[in-house]
């Protein structure tokens, strides 16, 4: 068996991995509309968009990648070959089949998106090597998942780094040298994605490590379609679940409402970065372990990330309304404050039953999360309508967390990872029950408000170093060497 990393140092290397490429995307987007402008910009966004969208097309096969691989930890490393060179050639013939579904959709997109006569004439041209760039993210998904499944975060990490930086800057430097002409945008995002398949083809081949010893065999074909297809379905379901709520707003309430939900909405569920980052990297080591030691590791994680988010998300509830007014004006906080406390609960609940979803879909019954999200679709679309005819904005995010609950509820149940993650969940749940409860009660930054924040929040803090002792004890230590540390500065 191989050494394993450290799963808290896999963890770290995750999260700078995900806050990076993000900085990236911030420090590059003013460049972008500065220099092809709002127009332009919007038009590359709705092609990477799309692009992305039909990456679903490799039916789940990326991570049924990373899955069999890390269940092979102890087979011959010639098994692990046959798995990556499998999984290449499906791929890419399915990013073949995909380009040409998205080729022969586009003109009808673009009516769709109505981007006008001038910028769908530069784009026009560029339509075969849009298509092009399915196939391409096709091969770099398994490449990626292959790495996952060795738990090589480091190297992948740095490498989407890299591919990140690629991308952003090669469309702007085409840009640059031929003008700000969306033909030239794509052939430059076309070209970053050359780069990016080559550079992550050449860490695979040594990190991996890959090789032509052991080719692609017929053999695996069925177990990684059979897999990936369950991952491909909740894939599908997902978009649905997380994005209706937003298009029956604007279908019912208009534009404007949509506002007031999106941006309360984006702001609560950064915290999701957390346990994406996790589920990344339990992902692997779930798949290898028996079946007591996965359940085992998935309590700990869950009790870890309860004990991290409740204190976060009982301070963040009450800070909703002071951020909003500060940050777009009261007048805009009055209206989107009461979506964010409420989509806050949500977030709560979803991010841990990520990890009881990624248990299950590690240790080989990813059907259930496809089956479940897919049966919970026509019932929250119900409730959604409903509460929006009758609540508006606030009872569309009341109906999300509401398909949280359930959802959480049914994810845990079908985990079985006995009833210990119900009975710990109980107290925290009830502490962020009751702060939400307090912004129903108590207006804005009005005495008992303030006194329950931060009442809540110490309660919640007093948990947490209950859950997690051996974190009560790192925060003690590093409080206690920031003191010393202040006392010599002073002395000196």
């Amino acid at each position: 068996m191989s050494t394993k990393p450290s799963l808290r140092r896999s963890a770290t290397i995750n999260l700078v991995g995900s806050i990076l490429p993000i900085l990236i995307t911030l420090a590059t987007t003013p460049i972008y509309l500065h220099h092809i402008g709002a127009a332009r910009y919007g038009v590359l966004a709705i092609v990477w968009m799309v692009q992305g969208y039909f990456g679903f097309l490799d039916l789940g096969l990326s991570q049924a990648t990373s899955n069999r691989i890390a269940q092979l930890d102890d087979a011959p490393h010639s098994e692990r070959q046959a798995v990556v060179w499998t999984a290449l050639i499906l791929n890419a013939a399915l990013g073949v089949a995909g380009g040409i579904v998205l080729f022969a959709l586009m003109h009808t997109l673009l009516t769709f998106f109505d981007i006008g006569e001038a910028l769908s004439a530069e784009l026009l041209p560029a339509l075969p090597y849009v298509a092009c760039l399915v196939a391409l993210s096709n091969l770099i998904s398994v490449f990626n998942g292959a790495l996952v499944g060795r738990e090589r975060f480091g190297a992948l990490n740095a490498l989407q780094l890299v591919v990140a930086i690629i991308y952003q800057l090669a469309p702007l430097g085409v840009a640059f040298v031929f003008g700000p002409n969306l033909r030239y945008l794509v052939f430059g995002t076309v070209g970053a994605g050359v780069v990016a398949l080559v550079l992550t083809a050449v860490v695979v081949w040594r990190v991996f490590p890959l090789s032509f010893a052991n080719g692609p065999r017929r053999d695996l074909v069925r177990p990684l379609f059979s897999y990936g297809a369950w991952i491909s379905l909740t894939r599908l379901a997902t978009p649905v679940l997380e994005t209706a709520d937003r298009l029956l707003i604007g279908h019912a309430l208009g534009p404007q409402a949509v506002t007031y939900y999106q941006v309360p909405f984006n702001l609560a569920q950064r915290v999701r970065l957390f346990p994406f980052v996790i589920i990344r990297t339990l992902f692997p080591r779930l798949s290898s372990l028996d079946a007591a030691s996965a359940a085992a590791l998935s309590f700990a994680a869950i009790r870890g990330l309860a004990a991290a988010l409740t204190p976060m998300i009982v301070f963040g509830i009450f800070f909703m309304h002071p951020f909003l007014s500060l940050w777009l004006g009261r007048e805009f906080a009055s209206r989107a404050t009461s979506v964010g406390e409420a989509i806050l609960v949500g977030i709560w609940i979803n991010s841990l039953t990520m990890i009881a979803a990624t248990h299950l879909q590690a240790t080989g019954k990813p059907g259930i999360v496809a089956r479940l999200q897919t049966y919970e679709i026509l019932p929250f679309l119900a409730l959604l309508w409903w509460m929006l005819q009758h609540f508006g904005v606030q009872g569309a995010a009341l109906a999300w967390s509401a398909r949280c609950l359930v959802d959480g509820l049914l994810v845990f149940r079908a985990a079985r990872l006995d009833t210990r993650p119900i009975r710990m969940l109980a107290v925290p749940a009830v502490i962020v029950a009751a702060a939400y409860v307090g912004t129903l009660l108590f207006a804005p930054l009005t005495w008992p408000s303030i006194a329950m924040w931060f009442g809540m929040t110490g309660v919640a803090l007093a948990w947490s170093a209950h859950a997690e002792p051996r974190a009560r004890v790192r925060a003690v230590e590093l409080f206690a060497s920031i003191r010393n540390y202040t006392r010599r500065s002073a002395q000196s």
